[in-house]
């Protein structure tokens, strides 16, 4: 298990660059003018003619972290009696590098005089590649009422933007209420959705009966007059199975007679998982519950692997069934439906609802939305657990910087439970 989570690690921080160099980086926010997020910041594009810093040469290109530029649009942030040419500083920690000779979108933050700090998470990135942020830049694709998710569809299995793009492809999320919105991309490979209801949406991943839908976390918040990302990656797959929604944090595939990790299995947040190019042999299937001190458990239905189903595969197929879903009934987890009470929110504090042991440990930490009726956490049938309501200020004008439930409240997990409602103290809302 420990080989698997140091290659899901390796994996993440490999995909997670865009044009960050030194680190992982994540922005999911494109540039958009009417976002607080760009509001300090000089947006324009600009074609590099110079590289200052140290060179590297990657894939037969020269690239530097710090260059000289030529401004051609301005958009906003950017004083007009700035120079005509100017630095892009791609920092030292979570730097990114430029490539002569290339256009780009900047994003940067003003420093000296005709120089612009570049680093960490941007969105600076090659003018070819950045047909997403030139449609959201003036703020219109995001506007109220609601908030927008937007994103790239390609083709592939691996990265984004490497990919060729994947025009008129259904793309479906899922409230956290059970409603799906769907749209088609475009001529270009982008899908848009606007005037969506703040909370947190989940991308349905299942596409037909041999692609699917990919992405990073597979999970997005949505904000009021704000586009989020969430770019897609169309994947073809062999196998494939399906958890209830919110149980597991990870699909694993083991050979049958030893702990060798098999892949790539990919797993999305709407329980769905993939297999892909397994070598004929004979496997254990296994989730890592999203339960905290719990062990693997095996598939149909147990935590012993001496007694799971041994999984044949040959020719990229499974003999005996097609799927391979977890039936609901064999499983120990009980879903435990927690809401706020009242429901209606001030919007003064973020809260999380936490799932705790006995001897106080938190189990479970899962965020509240605005506008979600429920949140859904596991418990083992039978096991006595507590619930508790924990919230951080979003101002720092709010006189308590956190605020909470007194105590835990216990519940005993059995099939069928009713809804638990976690109290609002009086002085929180």
């Amino acid at each position: 298990m420990l080989r698997w989570r140091m290659s899901l690690v390796s994996l993440l921080l490999l995909t997670s660059f865009r044009v960050a160099f030194a680190c992982s980086c994540s922005n999911s926010t494109p540039i958009q003018q009417s976002s607080a997020r760009y509001k300090d910041r000089a947006v324009f594009t600009a074609h590099v003619v110079q590289l200052m810093g140290r060179v590297y040469t990657l894939h037969g290109k020269r690239q530097s972290g710090q260059v000289l530029a030529v401004v051609k649009d301005r958009y906003w942030g950017l004083p007009w009696y700035w120079p005509k040419v100017v630095v892009l500083d791609g920092g030292f920690f979570c730097n990114i590098v430029l490539e002569e000779g290339v256009d780009y979108l900047v994003s940067g933050r003003r420093d000296r005089y005709g120089v612009l700090d570049v680093s960490g998470c941007s969105r600076t990135q090659p003018l070819s590649a950045a047909q997403l942020d030139m449609r959201t830049l003036d703020g219109s694709h995001c506007a109220s009422p609601g908030g927008t998710i937007i994103g790239d569809v390609n083709r592939g299995q691996d990265d984004f933007r490497v990919n060729p793009i994947a025009p008129d492809v259904s793309v479906t999320f899922q409230d956290q209420n059970g409603k799906s919105y769907s749209v088609r991309s475009d001529k270009d490979g982008i899908y848009e959705l606007q005037h969506l209801p703040a909370g947190t949406y989940i991308l349905d991943s299942y596409l037909d009966r041999s692609r699917s839908l990919w992405m990073r976390r597979g999970v997005i918040t949505v904000a009021d007059g704000v586009c989020g990302e969430a770019s897609v990656l169309v994947k073809n797959y062999d196998i494939s199975g399906r958890l209830p929604l919110g149980l597991a944090t990870a699909v694993v595939l083991y050979a049958a007679d030893s702990d060798e990790y098999w892949g790539p299995v990919d797993f999305q947040a709407d329980g769905r998982f993939y297999l892909r190019d397994i070598p004929d042999g004979e496997y254990l299937l296994a989730f890592e519950p999203s339960l905290g001190q719990v062990n693997d458990f095996y598939y149909p239905g147990t935590f012993d692997k001496h007694k799971a189903t041994r999984i044949k595969i040959s020719n990229r197929t499974m003999a005996g069934a097609s799927e391979l879903d977890f039936k609901p009934d064999l499983l120990p987890f009980v879903p435990i439906r927690i809401a706020l009470d009242p429901l209606s929110d001030s919007g003064k504090f973020s809260w999380r609802i936490q799932l705790t042991a006995p001897e106080n440990n938190i189990l479970r930490d899962e965020p509240w939305s605005p506008g979600t009726k429920s949140v859904v956490l596991y418990g083992l049938r039978g096991q006595t657990y507590g619930v508790r309501l924990y919230g951080d200020a979003n101002s720092r004008e709010t006189a308590q910087g956190w605020c909470g439930s007194a105590k835990d409240l216990p519940i005993t997990v059995q099939p069928g439970m009713p809804l638990v409602r976690l109290a609002v103290p009086e002085e929180c809302r």
